[in-house]
């Protein structure tokens, strides 16, 4: 049981540390366009994101299939960029947010799972001592961290009397500029 909670507190504490922040960056981009209203919506986003990420972690991790790392830190940075171009100019892809995050979630299943074996260098992999308790701290995480993004948004919406739009304005175009400068830096050819 010592494992299950060791991958557990990796997995938990990857997705909060700020020196990992893409993915942090990465929710702040779905969850600009929403409110509290929208919890649902936002659950359905999180969940297809959670499966597909799941999927490409195991898959990647059991080495079934491999992946380029280069290539994967790039498109992890071109979702993060993608969501807020979607986020900024293409309002009618809102309704497709389930898919994308889907599809999103493959690539950065990809790139959790890059980390999990440089963590733990060797290691071989069991999909319920390992890979699940990795998982579930990564979840764990990444309900906390959307917790706080929906707070930071609903202050700005209900303290602050800011409108909608220029909360979308405000997370998505700093987080548009960061993924590009990723982008650029993480070029793989």
């Amino acid at each position: 049981m010592d494992q299950f909670y060791i991958f557990l507190n990796q997995g938990f504490f990857h997705i909060l540390d700020l020196h990992g922040y893409d993915h942090i960056l990465f929710l702040f981009a779905i969850c600009a366009i929403y409110n509290f209203k929208d919890w649902k919506r936002i659950f359905w986003i999180v969940t297809s994101f959670t499966i597909a990420h799941s999927i490409t972690l195991a898959l990647c991790a059991l080495d079934i299939i491999a992946v380029n790392g280069e290539f994967i830190e790039f498109l992890i940075a071109f979702t993060i960029l993608f969501t807020c171009i979607e986020n900024l100019f293409i309002p009618k892809l809102h309704n497709y947010r389930v898919l994308f995050s889907g599809f999103f979630g493959l690539v950065h299943g990809m790139g959790f799972s890059r980390l999990l074996k440089e963590l733990f260098l060797g290691m071989k992999f069991n999909a319920f001592t390992t890979l699940l308790p990795f998982n579930i701290g990564l979840e764990l995480g990444q309900i906390i961290i959307i917790s706080a993004i929906m707070v930071i948004i609903y202050i700005l919406k209900n303290h602050l009397k800011l409108s909608s739009k220029v909360i979308t304005y405000s997370i998505s175009v700093p987080v548009l500029i960061q993924s590009a400068i990723w982008m650029w830096q993480r070029f793989p050819f």
